[in-house]
């Protein structure tokens, strides 16, 4: 005759049928929980998973994010050559700007354009019957820079010989090459206004040893050089206040003051 043996709801032996029971209905692999250390009452849990949610490999889902990461990596590789060419032209835009700028500064500073310095050697009148006299004028030119020159170009009536207000003629200053630090001298024929009659006092003065005071203007371009390059072009305006002793026979510069501007 068998002998039946009751257990009790904690018996470890009636949990562990029981779990063996559920596992195989639910089907999930039994998962057997661990014997409980000697002297210490069962504390463990038991979870337990489906296997359709047990993945060996990733999911559909993971491969699709990775996709859309990779794509968003390769855009911003494309983005970023095209960034860094545009920052590399402008670098060099600004290298080559300091470097222009430093070279006009350095110029402009060491080769300091200066105005020439005009004054007047002689005067000469011829008078003639019948037509208005002429002015024959010798002037000296000093190029005052010692690391530049001047290139003076010629052009139609720039020079004016006038007493008070009164013009009493017009000339043409001439071409011409100046060195640095050189000095020149040119002649410039001035011929009288005609249907003009002369002042009073400048027919006196040209009759007889009397003294006069005249003026001449002189307007001007020229380009300052170095050495083969031509640096700047200007328009110098000069203003000649003198006294001659005569504008007869024997005529000198008693006094003259010349100032010369750059415009």
């Amino acid at each position: 005759m068998e002998k039946r043996v009751a257990y009790s709801a904690e018996d470890p032996q009636l949990q562990h049928l029981n779990l063996k029971h559920k596992s195989n209905d639910d089907g999930v692999s039994p998962q057997l929980p661990l014997p409980p250390p000697p002297g210490h009452p069962l504390s463990s849990f038991v979870v337990q998973v489906p296997k359709n949610q047990i993945y060996r490999v990733p999911p559909p889902e993971n491969a699709q994010i990775q996709e859309k990461y990779r794509m968003a990596a390769k855009k911003r590789k494309r983005k970023l050559p095209c960034l860094n060419y545009f920052i590399c032209f402008l670098l060099v835009l600004l290298v080559i700007g300091l470097i222009i700028g430093t070279a006009i500064l350095v110029v402009y500073f060491c080769f300091s354009p200066k105005g020439p310095v005009f004054s007047i050697s002689s005067l000469v009148v011829k008078q003639q019957k019948g037509s208005p006299p002429t002015y024959n004028v010798k002037l000296k030119i000093k190029n005052p820079n010692e690391k530049m020159g001047i290139t003076y170009t010629s052009e139609e009536d720039d020079l004016k010989l006038t007493y008070w207000k009164k013009t009493l003629g017009w000339g043409e200053f001439p071409s011409l090459e100046q060195k640095k630090g050189n000095s020149n001298e040119v002649n410039i024929k001035v011929n009288g206004v005609k249907d003009k009659p002369l002042p009073q006092n400048v027919k006196k003065s040209m009759s007889g040893k009397r003294p006069i005071s005249l003026a001449m203007n002189i307007e001007t371009p020229l380009v300052f050089n170095v050495w083969i390059l031509k640096m700047w072009r200007r328009n110098i305006e000069v203003k000649c206040k003198f006294r001659v002793s005569t504008m007869g026979e024997g005529t000198k510069i008693v006094s003259q003051v010349c100032n010369t501007k750059l415009a």
